[in-house]
């Protein structure tokens, strides 16, 4: 494990320890919860104690805390109480994991009911637990649990692409050259790309192919987008489609009901990604799936909705501000 490379919006490295208690631990065990793994790092065995205790009473109900460490008989008995013994989870080869901190400080890891990265937090003093969640519980919040009727079958992954990463494409769309969006057409004589703002209004650009900004989405994409669609519709994708950055604004930005793949030209295209670039800065500008319910979907800023080509969806106008987003479409084939 020596040499990891963490970074917020990949998933967390996977590793397997165990408690005193005898509980087996994996990371995989636990998908569906968000947590903070603490590495304990070079503290000393009490230090050790006394900053998970902080960090467990600071922690929302809700969020598991995971103290991690390297095999040692003075932090097992530091843990030694009932309450230590079932939290303390020690590996055999810690290098990296248990203490990414630099030159060994313990750190905090914060990771999503999905197991990915969201937050990596130096624990640099006997106040910083509270700091700590503070910054990172709005991370991990999520919706309230409901009971639903339906629900568009849509995958959000978050963290996808980081806040300034984010500010640097709105940036650069502004400084280039953008037009009106036009639709894909077929009218039996070949391909075309038609202008009809009353079915669709937006302002497009797109990122040349092998310009830096063209590769990093595409990176981005593989590492994040590509590995989610596997686990979720076991498919495997490869090819992307043209990328865009585009934006609608509230003087009726919108795009009327339609589905990504229904032309010849365009029946490659297995699944849509649009990445959201600035959620909460506009109103309206949600995905709607007419097919299964009346919501509006939004992934939050920096996260990508990614769904089938096929699915009937629309952007509801924007009622004010102006929405950004990179578009593109994943498939197993080229088109």
């Amino acid at each position: 494990m020596r040499g990891l490379q963490l970074e917020v919006g990949e998933k967390a490295p996977g590793f397997v320890g165990a408690t005193a208690s005898g509980r087996f631990f994996s990371l995989d065990a636990q998908a569906g919860r968000p947590a903070l793994i603490l590495s304990l790092g070079a503290l000393a065995p009490e230090a050790a104690r006394r900053a998970y205790d902080a960090l467990a009473a600071a922690a929302p109900a809700g969020i598991d805390v995971t103290p991690l460490a390297a095999m040692s008989p003075r932090m097992a008995a530091a843990f030694a109480d009932p309450a230590g013994r079932e939290a303390l989870v020690t590996v055999a080869d810690a290098d990296g994991l248990e203490s990414w901190g630099q030159d060994g400080a313990p750190g905090v890891m914060a990771i999503d009911r999905g197991g990915r990265i969201v937050a990596l937090e130096l624990l640099d003093g006997p106040c910083a637990a509270a700091r700590i969640v503070a910054a990172v519980a709005p991370l991990l919040a999520s919706d309230a649990g409901r009971s639903c009727a339906s629900a568009a079958p849509l995958l959000v992954v978050p963290n996808v692409l980081a806040p300034e990463r984010c500010t640097a494409l709105i940036a650069h769309f502004e400084a280039s050259p953008h037009e009106a969006g036009r639709m894909a057409a077929d009218h039996g004589d070949g391909a075309e790309h038609k202008l009809d703002e009353r079915l669709k209004k937006r302002r497009d650009i797109e990122l040349a192919p092998g310009s830096p900004l063209h590769g990093e989405i595409l990176s981005v994409m593989a590492r994040r987008c590509v590995p989610e669609i596997k686990r979720a519709f076991q498919k495997d994708v490869s090819f992307a489609d043209r990328v865009l950055v585009a934006r609608y604004d509230d003087d009726g930005g919108h795009f009327k009901r339609h589905r990504d793949n229904a032309l010849p030209h365009t029946a490659f295209r297995e699944f849509a990604v649009s990445l959201n670039l600035n959620t909460h800065a506009y109103e309206g500008g949600g995905l709607r799936f007419p097919e299964y319910d009346d919501n509006e979907y939004a992934a939050p800023a920096g996260g990508a909705m990614i769904f089938s080509a096929s699915l009937l969806h629309e952007a509801a106008p924007v009622t004010m501000g102006s929405r950004y987003v990179v578009l593109s479409f994943l498939s197993s084939t080229a088109g």
